[in-house]
């Protein structure tokens, strides 16, 4: 197996477990927190907060191109987190703190290296098509596992189930054997430098952007668990979260496959302004009527146009990663910058969700749905900008 088919292999068996994490598990969490969200937001915060730690500690390895080994020992830490989920069981909820730590540093460990790894065994030219086929494939199995998973889960527990998914970690460590670092090298985080080169480069300065917006929204932010609070309101059981989850993977198929075979670069900029502002509509409106119908209209919109500013977003972010300006000499400063933006918006979030919970009450928290709206309005703004810049 070459480095580029174990880079394919770790992120379809990644997505398979994700699927478990997202959803499933958040409803066992919210069981067990007997339907109370301020356990929630307060694992999450946990949890994002560090990541960044994590991205903190492995910085100068980064640097030093020692990157294989902090991956695997964060797909270790992963195995080590649904352990832990399996050997407490209802009595998680007394260990928060605990898990989300080890969850979030789980996460920094492998994220980081995982990141830098994506940018050095895919070129940009063959990105869009490998990224697309991973996709495709994703959403297959998006189609496929929720169904399984909510069938499964009228017979078997969480617990159990958790054990399927602790031996695909084990297949991902083997996995990553097959990847190899580049030459080590002797050199030291620079971030001083990293920051001067922020105030000259305008199109970089402008890529930091996307993360700190992307984390309100789409990539692991507030919006992604109010609206799986409210799904496991209205659908109430596994079965009927399956079957949902089924049914919008099978829509993010079919987006996927037009951006891949269909969508040329001309194309990034106006698809990213169609698509930012029917998605701000629409999350205005399910702020202040969340209604099912609105909630079905958003699952549209969010696997469809959300999704295409997704998509669009980390093709152009990670290809100006590989800029001559970065992939000489900054490229671990300039994905430690995007984790520490990801922490402050994420975290962010998850403090408001919590101090509304605290002060107003989980009835109001849809309100929070006007921070994702103009955050994806903005990105789609400034990711058509920097696609322009790369055309």
């Amino acid at each position: 197996m070459n480095e580029k088919k174990a880079v394919f292999t770790i992120d379809i068996l990644k997505n398979i477990i994700n699927v478990y994490f997202d959803t499933f598990f958040v409803m066992y969490f919210f069981k067990v927190a007997n339907y109370e969200v301020l356990p929630l937001a307060k694992y999450y915060l946990t949890f994002y907060f560090f990541i960044s730690i994590g991205f903190f500690i492995i910085r100068n390895f980064m640097k030093r191109n020692v990157k294989v080994p902090y991956f695997r020992m964060g797909i270790s830490l992963q195995a080590l987190y649904i352990s832990l989920i399996m050997l407490l069981k209802e009595d998680i909820i007394n260990h928060i703190f605990l898990i989300g730590f080890i969850k979030g540093m789980a996460d920094g460990f492998y994220h980081f290296p995982k990141n830098i790894l994506n940018t050095e065994k895919v070129t940009n030219e063959d990105r869009k098509t490998f990224n697309g086929i991973i996709n495709i494939i994703n959403k297959i199995m998006n189609i496929i596992i929720p169904l399984c998973m909510g069938v499964a889960l009228t017979f078997i527990s969480y617990i159990n189930l958790g054990k399927v998914f602790f031996s695909l970690f084990v297949i991902m460590f083997i996995v990553s054997f097959f990847l190899k670092d580049e030459k080590y090298c002797v050199k030291s985080f620079q971030f001083k430098n990293f920051m001067n080169l922020i105030k000259k480069n305008k199109k970089v300065r402008h890529s930091l952007a996307v993360p700190f917006l992307a984390g309100f929204t789409y990539s692991s932010g507030v919006m992604g668990t109010i609206i799986t609070l409210s799904k496991i309101n209205i659908f109430k059981t596994n079965l009927n979260l399956g079957f949902v989850d089924s049914l919008c993977a099978f829509l993010s198929l079919i987006i996927c496959t037009l951006y891949t075979i269909k969508v040329k670069k001309e194309r990034y900029s106006s698809l990213l302004h169609i698509s930012s502002v029917i998605s701000f509509f629409t999350l205005i409106l399910f702020a202040f009527y969340p209604k099912v119908w609105v909630l079905i209209t958003y699952l549209i919109v969010r696997f469809s146009f959300i999704l295409t500013i997704n998509l669009i977003s980390d093709n152009v972010i990670v290809n100006l990663s590989n800029c001559k300006e970065l992939k000489e000499n900054f490229k671990p400063e300039y994905y430690f910058t995007r984790e520490v933006l990801f922490t402050i918006s994420r975290c962010f979030g998850y403090s408001m969700l919590l101090l509304m919970c605290l002060f107003l009450g989980k009835e109001y928290i849809n309100y929070l749905m006007i921070i994702p709206a103009v955050s994806l309005l903005l990105e789609g703004i400034i990711v058509a900008r920097l696609s322009k810049v790369q055309e």
